[in-house]
């Protein structure tokens, strides 16, 4: 759940009983209805004395640095932000730590966005290359931004991966990356992206899932019917068919467009829903079974 105002993306539950003043009966309650709770976490920080997240990151010196030595500050969703430099472990460590709290309020798995890493308002959409990583010297050491750009989100899905585990290390963590690199599939699964509503998207989609599977990312998909737009009912509905054969199949839509539920489009694309899906359950059906004995 992410809601795009002042208190978007703080790891802060109990700000007040009109938010989310009990996250575990939440997730509870969810869990009971037949969903899992996966949530979104981004990198940028609020850059705001008195958030616990960003003292406590200050504290051990754990942000991108701009090339004249200072924190480098963009915006994102929260607005001003900082980013954690997950070149150092003991950035990963902290992070993997705040995880840990998060995930004892019940959450099944945790969405990692916006971690190519994003930043508005500039035209490259991220951050300057002349930024510093202080770098551990097995990952190359003290280098700018243009030598660890390609794997910040690797490392960022490594360490939400490893929050995980010390949450729960009987359990296998279920983590979603937008960004990655070569090692990704890991530690998370990809999703190709804001793609838009089109049948130009949808086949592209195919060979873009097809590609990353050769390029070692078995688990990937796209936003069923487009993430930008509105899907009309014969769209959405072959893109669901096509998107029951991919390895991860959701559907995900960006606010101010219609619903992109099945069932949103009528009886046709809901009983064509339930017919795709079930040659995906029967083996799962029969691996159940198996396993069972």
């Amino acid at each position: 759940m992410t809601a795009r105002s002042s208190e978007h993306q703080r790891l802060r539950w109990n700000s007040g009983k009109e938010r989310f003043p009990d996250p575990q009966s939440l997730v509870k309650d969810l869990n009971h209805n037949g969903f899992k709770a996966i949530w979104m976490l981004d990198p940028g920080i609020k850059y705001e004395e008195g958030y616990f997240v960003y003292d406590s990151g200050s504290e051990r010196d754990l942000w991108i640095q701009t090339a004249d030595g200072r924190p480098f500050v963009g915006e994102v969703w929260p607005g001003p932000c900082v980013f954690p430099d997950f070149t150092q472990s003991k950035a990963r460590l902290w992070w993997a730590g705040l995880v840990k709290g998060f995930i004892a309020n019940g959450v099944d798995g945790i969405w990692n966005d916006m971690n190519e890493p994003t930043v508005f308002k500039v035209v490259t959409k991220t951050m300057p290359e002349s930024n510093v990583h202080a770098g551990d010297l097995e990952l190359g050491g003290c280098q700018n931004h243009s030598h660890y750009h390609n794997v910040y989100g690797m490392l960022m899905a490594r360490s939400t991966y490893e929050g995980m585990k010390l949450a729960n290390e009987n359990q296998r963590p279920f983590v979603l990356t937008r960004a990655g690199f070569i090692g990704s599939q890991r530690y998370a699964a990809t999703w190709t992206g804001d793609n838009l509503s089109t049948w130009e998207h949808l086949h592209m989609s195919i060979s873009m899932v097809l590609q990353l599977g050769l390029s070692g990312q078995p688990l990937s998909g796209p936003d069923i019917g487009g993430f930008g737009g509105n899907a009309t009912p014969k769209l959405f509905g072959r893109w669901m068919g096509v998107g029951a054969l991919f390895p991860f199949c959701r559907g995900h839509s960006e606010t101010d467009t219609i619903d992109h539920e099945p069932w949103s489009f009528g009886e046709e694309v809901g009983s064509l829903y339930i017919e795709m899906l079930v040659p995906y359950f029967k083996p799962i059906g029969f691996l159940d079974v198996d396993v069972s004995f």
